[in-house]
């Protein structure tokens, strides 16, 4: 089975890499306040039960409809306050659609996740705006599109200077009023690295099927589920509704919030076999929950790194002199600086004894420079570090990827690895495992996430 980038939600957990299906769920459109908190807090309640990671979707608006005389939802304004209060009061990841440029950035001060409609899913100005903002990008394959023309849409992402994407298929068009699902399709899409999403709720759609709005067949919904499961999919989208057949939008196919237990639980029985995930465990190298990382801390004081394999790309580079040569990447020293003005003290701890790493050191105005291995390792010279500031070892975050830096990750408040970290420190529990490589801004991209998360 293709494996995946590992998406980070949140740092809570991860979309990708044969992990258990992540489940994106919400009311197909914001109705009411009251509604949309009842789904939410129901669909939280089954997958806590279940051990599913959740993240809330519902939109602010339904611009794709086929009657001008069709409700849209409650706006944009009001909309963002109550998925607001969704992330706020039940500490769920939320997902909503945008459908215009301008709409991105307001959209993104409350969501974790964009959505690109299907329709939309080829508007290169829509696809930047939402890359730019920094924010997960979950694009729906046009119904018009093969699997393999995503590959442009994942190059516009890029380009954008975000990586934080993911596919989704949502059916494609058969003939008049009509879809079908291509599970190669699937393969197809996750051949390109990235986790896709199924779509199972639209994927059944009747586009127009009944004059003036869509019909469908919600009945077919868990059939077309279990199947991209089957074949590998990362994470299911799947819209649910107290009452589907009196809902805004898409009631014919939305699923009833009383029987998505039911269709979960067959989920997770194909999904293991899938993925090999153990029926008793229920779940394979997961990460941790929110309440795991908040045991540790969010009051970051100190900010190490480890140097060779991190702060540079680990490779050897000497001069015909016999001088050692050291590639630092410019946008970690950036964000040492930045994560200094908030008043995080930094340093480096690293087991070699260079005078580069001094320079270097001294020209970024860190506040702690540990060179040279010593009795006690690395972990005896943190709790120096410590001790001097007045600190315990759950206030400091470290950065590091080698062996030598087990015993220290281990026992700090946030540990982080680069992508490219050996497998024995990927598999520290808790470990945070950064998208970028050692040398490629895996330090700055650590710093973004202590600022953003742990301040």
């Amino acid at each position: 089975m293709i494996d995946t980038y590992k998406i980070n939600v949140l740092n809570r957990f991860d979309i990708g890499g044969n992990n258990r299906f992540v489940l994106i769920a919400g009311p197909c459109a914001i109705e009411t306040e009251e509604m949309t908190m009842e789904v939410a807090s129901t669909l939280k309640e089954i997958c806590e039960e279940l051990d599913i990671h959740l993240i809330f979707k519902s939109s602010f608006d339904k611009a794709n409809r086929s009657s001008v005389k069709s409700p849209r939802g409650v706006g944009l304004e009001r909309g963002l306050q109550i998925l607001q209060r969704v992330k706020t009061e039940l500490n769920l990841p939320i997902v909503t659609d945008v459908h215009e440029t301008w709409q991105c950035a307001e959209v993104a001060k409350v969501a974790d996740m964009l959505q690109i409609p299907a329709f939309l899913s080829r508007q290169t100005d829509l696809l930047v705006a939402a890359a730019r903002t920094g924010k997960i990008v979950n694009v729906k394959k046009g119904q018009f599109m093969a699997p393999w023309d995503m590959k442009n849409v994942i190059d516009k992402l890029q380009d954008s200077g975000n990586e934080n994407i993911l596919l989704c298929e949502r059916g494609s068009c058969f003939g008049y009023n009509n879809l079908v699902v291509d599970m190669t399709g699937l393969v197809e899409m996750r051949s390109y690295g990235f986790p896709v999403v199924f779509d199972a709720t639209h994927s059944v759609q009747k586009p127009g099927g009944q004059g003036t709005s869509t019909g469908g067949n919600r009945e077919m919904v868990p059939y077309l589920m279990r199947a991209a499961l089957a074949v590998g999919v990362d994470a299911l989208f799947a819209e649910v509704h107290p009452d589907p057949d009196h809902a805004f939008s898409d009631g014919p196919n939305q699923l009833y919030l009383s029987g998505i237990k039911e269709i979960l639980q067959q989920a997770i029985a194909i999904d293991n076999i899938t993925k090999g995930i153990p029926n008793e465990s229920g779940v394979r190298n997961r990460e941790p929950r929110m309440q795991d990382t908040n045991t540790k801390t969010k009051n970051i004081k100190l900010l190490l790194t480890d140097v060779d394999g991190v702060l540079t790309d680990s490779g050897m580079y000497y001069s015909e002199t016999g001088d050692e040569l050291k590639k630092f990447n410019a946008h970690d020293g950036m964000g040492l600086q930045l994560i200094r003005q908030k008043g995080i003290k930094t340093g480096i701890i690293t087991s070699e004894n260079t005078k580069l790493v001094e320079r270097r050191f001294r020209k970024l105005k860190l506040d702690y420079l540990y060179q040279g291995k010593r009795e006690g390792g690395k972990l005896a010279a943190v709790k120096e570090i410590c001790e001097k500031e007045g600190i315990t070892l759950k206030e400091v975050a470290y950065i590091g990827d080698d062996v030598n830096c087990f015993e220290l990750l281990s026992s700090v408040g946030v540990a982080a690895c680069p992508a490219d970290a050996l497998d024995t420190i990927k598999n520290i529990p808790g470990i945070i495992q950064m998208k970028r490589k050692g040398g490629e801004g895996c330090v700055r991209e650590f710093a973004e996430l202590i600022m953003n998360q742990y301040c």
